[in-house]
């Protein structure tokens, strides 16, 4: 099972093979998301910036960065909803902003879990899976994306693939 992980953060998972293209640390293709040729790859993982979408950020219409980067979860839902391989898509949670984007619009599984909304096309439930609760004032904005939460859902949904892939 070939895997790519799209703007990762640091988010090795040990029992898999992955490519990853990420935005800090480990980086082994480099580019935009949206510019990686996906035909290689069996599986997708994608966690674009959630500066523009998170509920915290009061200064996302004056934020160059969320600015920049705001078309990247929109537009790889669309691509990862057209291609014919597993995937997940992960963000922050925002009903309002999800919705007024058209987010919601009912070509993939939609998980909240913990402070995060997945996107796929392989139904897992991710309710068991224990959430440690981060208070994002202590944290600095470089270890933010996600973390243990994420990572833990990613692995579990991993798992749930490789079971799917084997049956």
């Amino acid at each position: 099972m070939k895997i790519i992980y799209l703007a990762a953060h640091q988010a090795l998972h040990k029992d898999f093979n992955i490519t990853y293209q990420d935005i800090s640390g480990r980086r082994d293709i480099d580019g935009d998301m949206m510019d990686i040729d996906l035909t290689a790859y069996d599986v997708i993982i994608a966690t674009p910036p959630c500066n523009y979408w998170s509920r915290a950020n009061y200064r996302r219409e004056t934020s160059e960065y969320a600015q920049k980067t705001k078309y990247l979860l929109p537009g790889i839902l669309l691509k990862l909803q057209n291609q014919d391989k597993p995937y997940i898509l992960e963000n922050v949670r925002n009903y309002k902003l999800f919705n007024e984007y058209g987010l919601y619009n009912g070509k993939s599984y939609i998980y909240e879990h913990g402070r995060h909304t997945y996107w796929t096309n392989i139904p897992f439930n991710p309710s068991n899976i224990k959430q440690v609760k981060d208070n994002i004032n202590n944290i600095s904005t470089n270890n933010r994306q996600g973390g243990y939460n994420v990572h833990n859902v990613i692995d579990y949904w991993l798992d749930v693939v490789k079971a799917y892939q084997n049956s």
